[in-house]
């Protein structure tokens, strides 16, 4: 199968799980029961003691493999139809994949009961959305461990860690560190991958965060219902009394939010348009940042953030639902929210003495970018750039849809290649260097610059001669150099 989706850690070995308390449902062949010391749906993984589950995907159909698993003497196959299996006992379920995803995480003694798990899934801001909610959570009192993009943080931990933790088993490990380290929640990032590979299967969430749905991994999931529907597996996570936190602006999650209320789950809607129970009212808004009044059930608090953009609030009001649900007051929330300021690696500003806005950003998604964009355009009264990593164009639908979005709303924009300062640099990188100092040299006050590309402070791995610095660490340096402190007098920077 290529990778193998559900491996399972040493520790697992020894204890074991019998399928039929995992999968109430499930019905066994040539056996009453099967008892699981490990999980693969690669069999070169297996070893006696495992079971093997049949999964198919795109290349691999898991069914016609399963004489290699058996030669390396599982305990048993999980499969969703009848297939020989030479006397080795058989589960069939109607998912496997699902299967395997909750043996994963009942092998590793179903971590996510010992917290409260909030999911956090939507096209665009899952990631600043967790980080926000951890900070919220945080100033309430809370022990919070997060799961994103950005990095795994456990209870103990000072700083994230990187980790590919999206698989189930892994997920299900990452889960069991954070409940080991005393983590009263956990923010979980669910991408429509992790949703598509079940990671959450058995996992019963406290709340579930949706953002918004907008078009985005057709290339994966084909349509934009097939794309939908898999976001929408992640109420089937929430268990009794669980939340849905909706932003009913959005009309795909409005869809959602109206599906779960006719069912009788709880909803709680957040909103910058429409009629919501958790809502902003923009006090100020500039370049510089924004003042603005969050708003729940005749009571407010006043919030006030470095980050401009319009879609900042509206991840902080998904993260001030969960805080107002935990019992927070909105006074305590805006605290919790101010104190998060704003996410590594999403947008944030870079300052070095100049008059000019300069920000950096690190966008998933077409869909984000144009949001960033859009909000800059409204509070640029001079001119709007883009300096773009050609890198980075991958996740934005490629260079000539990356250039159809920019051109609506910015005055000039650039990619950048790879190299730019390399000590032997091409006629290319030279040229684009050169015309990066031109822009910068020649904005002022009136004007903005969002750099599109790997974060600010993300250092090149020394291991890796060939990676070179982000744009926005090259930005950063031209600025510093532009604009030293001026000795003495004024504490103003000369440019």
């Amino acid at each position: 199968m290529g990778e193998d989706l559900f491996r399972t850690d040493a520790a697992a070995e020894d204890r074991g799980v019998k399928l039929s308390a995992v999968l109430p449902r499930a019905r066994f062949v040539a056996c009453d029961d099967i008892v699981a010391r490990g999980c693969h749906d690669d069999p070169r993984a297996c070893r006696p003691g495992d079971v093997f589950v049949a999964r198919s995907d795109a290349a691999t159909d898991g069914h016609d493999i399963v004489a290699r698993a058996i030669a390396r003497g599982v305990s048993g196959i999980v499969a969703e139809r009848m297939i020989p299996t030479f006397g080795t006992p058989l589960c069939l379920v109607p998912d496997s994949t699902w299967a395997g995803a909750r043996i994963a995480h009942a092998l590793a003694g179903d971590p996510a009961r010992r917290m409260r798990v909030i999911a956090v899934t939507g096209t665009s801001g899952k990631t600043t959305t967790a980080w926000l909610t951890a900070a919220v959570l945080s100033e309430g009192g809370a022990r919070v461990g997060v799961l994103s993009d950005l990095g795994c943080l456990d209870g103990d931990a000072s700083e994230p860690v990187r980790d590919a933790w999206q698989s189930p088993p892994a997920l299900a490990g990452w889960l069991a560190r954070l409940a080991a380290s005393g983590c009263t929640h956990a923010v979980v990032e669910a991408s429509s991958g992790s949703l598509a590979e079940s990671a959450l299967a058995g996992v019963t969430c406290d709340a579930v965060v949706v953002t918004n749905l907008r078009r985005a991994h057709l290339d994966r999931h084909g349509t934009v219902g097939a794309y939908h529907a898999i976001k929408g597996r992640v109420l089937d996570t929430l268990g009794d009394g669980g939340c849905l936190v909706a932003d009913v602006d959005d009309p795909g999650v409005a869809r959602l939010a109206a599906r779960h209320r006719r069912s009788g789950g709880e909803v709680i809607g957040i909103g910058l348009h429409r009629r919501a129970d958790v809502t902003a009212s923009p006090v100020e808004r500039g370049l510089g940042g924004q003042m603005f009044l969050l708003r729940h059930a005749g009571d407010s608090g006043v919030v006030s953030v470095g980050t401009p953009v319009v879609s900042f609030v509206r991840d902080c009001l998904c993260a001030a639902a969960i805080g107002l649900r935990d019992g927070m007051t909105p006074g305590l929330v805006a605290r919790g929210l101010e104190a998060a300021g704003s996410v590594p690696g999403r947008m944030s500003r870079i300052r070095r003495g100049q008059d000019v806005h300069v920000f950096a950003d690190q966008p998933t998604s077409v869909h984000a970018l144009a949001s960033t964009l859009a909000s800059l355009r409204r509070l640029t009264p001079g001119a709007l750039v883009v300096l773009a990593e050609e890198k980075a164009l991958g996740t934005l639908g490629g260079k000539a849809r990356f250039a159809a979005r920019v051109a609506r709303w910015c005055d000039d924009a650039l990619v950048v290649p790879e190299g730019m300062l390399d000590p032997v640099p091409g006629h290319r990188n030279v040229a684009a260097y050169a015309r990066v100092d031109r822009i910068l040299a020649g904005l002022g006050r009136r004007d903005c610059v969002l750099v599109v590309g790997r974060a600010p402070g993300t250092a090149p791995d020394p291991g890796d001669p060939g990676e070179r610095l982000p744009l926005s660490m090259i930005v950063e340096a031209w600025m510093e150099l532009a604009h030293p402190p001026v000795r003495g007098g004024s504490p103003r920077r000369a440019a």
